[in-house]
């Protein structure tokens, strides 16, 4: 029952440094740690996949792995940092995963990029959420 978890969605770009700042300063401010989030969303039912398909998964998720490692052992700050990489849908494993830690708060990059209006994974978060979602731009 971890519920002072900070989680972060991210997409394993350059704008996951922001987030993770933000989500820093979110758990200190409640004596908490940061939780960072990654789902490799499959090409197909992972239960259905055939020899090639989940060699490419398991590629995925082992990258994934490796670059949230390197997040871990760069972490310098004052609270602590878990990393969670997971094949499952994005908006389906944050759900979960807000829901299993009994997060305070989700953190995400925000959905509204470009012209034309918003779509995407961001929307389906702010809509489903058990808990209060923080924008960043």
């Amino acid at each position: 029952m971890n519920s002072d978890a900070v989680l972060v969605g991210t997409d394993l770009t350059d704008q996951t440094d922001i987030l993770l700042q933000e989500a820093e300063r979110l758990a200190l401010a409640i004596q908490g740690h940061v939780v960072l989030v990654h789902a490799v969303e499959p090409i197909e039912d992972p239960d259905r996949a055939d020899a090639d398909t989940r060699a490419f998964h398991e590629q995925l998720m082992s990258r994934a792995e490796e670059w949230m490692e390197t997040r871990r052992r760069c972490w310098d700050r004052e609270t602590d940092l878990c990393t969670c990489v997971q094949l499952g849908s994005r908006v389906g494993v944050l759900i979960a995963e807000a829901k299993a830690r009994k997060a305070r708060y989700l953190v995400l990059g925000s959905p509204f990029r470009g012209e034309g209006p918003p779509v995407g994974i961001g929307l389906q978060l702010l809509a489903q959420s058990p808990t209060p979602v923080l924008v960043v731009p």
